[in-house]
């Protein structure tokens, strides 16, 4: 068998065997992601002192809320229906990277900025350790191991940016109907709108850096790869 031919082979029987153990780790993602929305908004709605509706909207007006659910929604695809077109489509590189810079900022963000501004204990801190702990290491390392070997346009970087910036551009404009800011550093009532469009831009910049060192990283371990230039 010529050596191109025997390099597509083995390259496909690795794909097969690759793939396989990627839906069974997307199984446990799922399962995490799930786990801890789900107790997170148990947590929430049974001690809401808001209507339920506006502690719905609430709930969902969060960052690491809004991330986590596409993690998770990611993995279930992933697992479920990785042949379909939503399947192949959230197989791109592209996506995954995104995806894994936006919950790992959640996670540095809250370690860093967030963490122990408001107490927590029980099943609130197990909650929370999942969404802001348990998820982003759990998709750093499912893209370190099953997304990151795939070459990623770095020209589609400033595309990942538009969901952060239309959850910025909500946060603002709902803000001051609503009298609710889910972040300290976006609330304008309090620190009003010049250092709030600083600390937005600060963010953006952070979630650029990001982007842009992991698809650098997942184009080094292609080109690294044995099989990357068939």
């Amino acid at each position: 068998m010529p050596r191109a031919a025997a390099l597509v082979v083995l390259s496909n029987q690795g794909f097969a065997m690759n793939d396989a153990r990627s839906r069974r780790w997307a199984v446990i993602g799922a399962v995490l992601g799930l786990t801890g929305l789900g107790l997170q908004f148990y947590l929430t709605f049974t001690n809401r002192q808001l209507p339920p509706l506006e502690t719905v909207i609430r709930f969902f007006s969060y960052f690491t809320i809004l991330t986590n659910a596409l993690i998770t929604a990611y993995f279930l695809v992933r697992a479920l229906a990785p042949a379909g077109w939503l399947g192949r489509w959230v197989w791109q590189p592209e996506v995954g990277t995104a995806l894994t810079v936006y919950i790992l900022v959640v996670g540095v963000v809250y370690q860093t900025v967030l963490r122990g501004l408001v107490p927590v204990a029980g099943w609130g801190r197990v909650a929370d350790d999942i969404i802001h702990g348990l998820v982003p290491l759990f998709m750093l390392g499912y893209w370190l191991g099953f997304v990151s070997g795939g070459p990623v346009r770095l020209r589609t970087v400033p595309y990942w940016l538009l969901y952060p910036a239309a959850y910025l551009v909500y946060t603002l404009l709902r803000g001051p109907s609503a009298g609710f800011y889910p972040y300290p550093f976006v609330d304008a009532a309090a620190l009003g709108y010049p250092r709030v469009l600083l600390n937005s831009a600060v963010v953006l910049l952070v979630l650029l850096a990001f982007s842009l060192l992991l698809g650098s990283v997942a184009n080094w371990r292609h080109r690294r790869s044995p099989i990357s230039d068939r």
